[in-house]
């Protein structure tokens, strides 16, 4: 992956191979360290030099370093399906009003009472299996 979207918008993963895709767009290539061994770009430029490609991955890295709360956050939000679920939750309880005129809420209360959650607690199902221990300790298994 040389480019990450985020918003509708496209930024660059710093390397060489995102640097020269940069520099020369379409050009076919090859590299052998930082020589190219094999080179075709169909408007004739030459390939980047080494300091083209260094600079424009600086560059990159500018820009990529500012979007790494974007990076950070998208592992630290709770997953969609949790997300939609407190929404739903806080529209039932009246913290967010609409409930009545949204389409949407009507559509996963219809799930929901068709599928209801069961009653009392979730078993445990690491019990008994080798990862109980990590479990019940709150770390993450490595």
């Amino acid at each position: 992956m040389l480019f990450r979207e985020y918003k509708g918008e496209l930024y660059p993963i710093p390397s060489v191979e995102t640097a020269i895709k940069i520099l020369r767009p379409n050009a076919i290539w090859k590299l052998s360290g930082q020589t190219f061994v094999e080179w075709y770009s169909h408007n004739g430029l030459e390939p980047p030099t080494w300091e083209e490609i260094e600079s424009e991955i600086q560059r990159e890295q500018i820009i990529y370093d500012y979007y790494e709360y974007e990076r950070k956050r998208e592992t630290d939000y709770p997953k969609i399906s949790a997300q939609l679920d407190m929404l739903y939750h806080d529209m039932e309880n009246g913290i967010i009003p609409g409930k009545e005129n949204s389409t949407w809420f009507a559509a996963i209360s219809k799930t929901k009472n068709m599928l209801p959650k069961p009653s009392g607690e979730a078993p445990n199902i690491w019990a008994g299996t080798p990862s109980e221990e990590w479990y019940n300790s709150d770390k993450v298994p490595e």
